[in-house]
């Protein structure tokens, strides 16, 4: 069996932003628990130059639908990066994975196509599997990492089960 860009992203960002919801879904539950405010966590972050929690969910939503447009076949589903609430988050989330979940495998590019990634005010060329190894799964990763990592320095009690996905680790399919 040879594996396609599909299988090397799809099924990893599917599962990965169910898990970060749930993570969010904990971090919801220790704020209404411990009299916090729900904004208190969206504004979070680990240090005063840093993001917060709230741009770090919207990377991992723009990082993972990317693909769909860069490698996968599809058009660009844009977001507006306005979510105010933990709900909108949520809703953000399920709308990527929804998004994701109906990309056609057979549609993905090659591994070698070229593709080009705007970041900022530079672009970068990649082939697509350079683009999957350099960006997507670093990026993505990183932002994840981080918003755990806020939600943490919080004091949520999040670990490593939650983060990877708990009891279906070995049983989970997309």
């Amino acid at each position: 069996m040879s594996l396609t860009l599909y299988d090397l992203s799809v099924p990893i960002l599917v599962r990965s932003l169910e898990n970060l919801k749930g993570v969010l879904q904990k971090g919801e539950q220790w704020a209404k628990d411990n009299g916090k405010s729900e904004s208190e966590l969206l504004e979070a972050r680990i240090v005063d130059d840093m993001k917060p929690l709230t741009f770090q969910i919207q990377t991992c939503s723009d990082t993972a639908k990317g693909i769909l447009f860069r490698i996968g076949g599809e058009e660009n589903t844009p977001m507006e990066d306005n979510e105010k609430s933990l709900a909108d988050l949520y809703a953000r989330i399920d709308a990527t994975v929804k998004i994701l979940r109906a990309a056609k495998k057979e549609k993905f590019s090659a591994p070698d196509t070229k593709c080009v990634v705007k970041m900022g005010p530079h672009e970068a060329e990649f082939t697509g599997i350079g683009y999957l190894q350099k960006f997507v799964i670093p990026n993505f990763f990183f932002h994840y990492a981080t918003a755990y990592d806020i939600l943490r320095s919080k004091g949520v009690p999040v670990g490593k089960s939650d983060y990877l996905g708990g009891k279906d680790l070995t049983t989970w399919e997309l």
